[in-house]
């Protein structure tokens, strides 16, 4: 299946579930609709899962933005990103991130949420460019969440997302 062929809708739903997932602790809704996306049954206790979201994204054990990862891919290539990049395709796009938002802009939620709000507005060649982005950092970000999640819900959140961004890499390399 072709990565613009998909349900829009869908896809869109996706990215946002996945978003909210690493916004804020989830709240059960969230869990049950990943449940449901995922195919999967939930074993972990709601406050184990509020217990390992504060574990891993309070207290700065995971780092949680792009930053971070494109920075230790490209170590050894003097590259100069900067957060700037990531505010061009906002921009581009046409949208402006609230001052209330306590988020960077290239925070996953962030990320997550513009993906699927470009999927909604049918910007397809912005849609493009912007999985391309993803597909770099966020496959390792996943195998650190994988890596060190306490709950079996943060490990099927890590592979599915990675399984979910992969797909949607090998549909724009085509």
């Amino acid at each position: 299946m072709n990565f613009l062929d998909y349900i829009d809708e869908e896809r869109a739903e996706a990215y946002r579930l996945f978003a909210y997932l690493f916004m804020n602790i989830p709240h059960i809704e969230h869990i049950e609709q990943f449940e449901e996306f995922a195919q999967v049954e939930i074993k972990d206790t709601y406050e184990e899962i509020c217990e390992d979201f504060i574990h891993l994204f309070i207290n700065d054990n995971l780092p949680n933005y792009e930053a971070y990862y494109k920075a230790e891919l490209y170590k050894d290539i003097p590259i100069n990103r900067s957060l700037d990049d990531v505010q061009h395709f906002y921009w581009t796009a046409g949208v402006a991130i609230d001052e209330e938002i306590d988020l960077p802009p290239d925070h996953i939620s962030m990320e997550l949420l513009f993906m699927s709000y470009l999927i909604e507005q049918n910007l397809k060649d912005l849609q493009i460019e912007f999985a391309r982005r993803l597909c770099e950092w966020i496959p390792l970000f996943c195998d650190a969440l994988y890596e060190k999640a306490n709950t079996d819900f943060y490990k099927e959140v890590a592979y599915s997302l990675k399984e979910f961004v992969l797909s949607e890499c090998e549909d724009v390399s085509e």
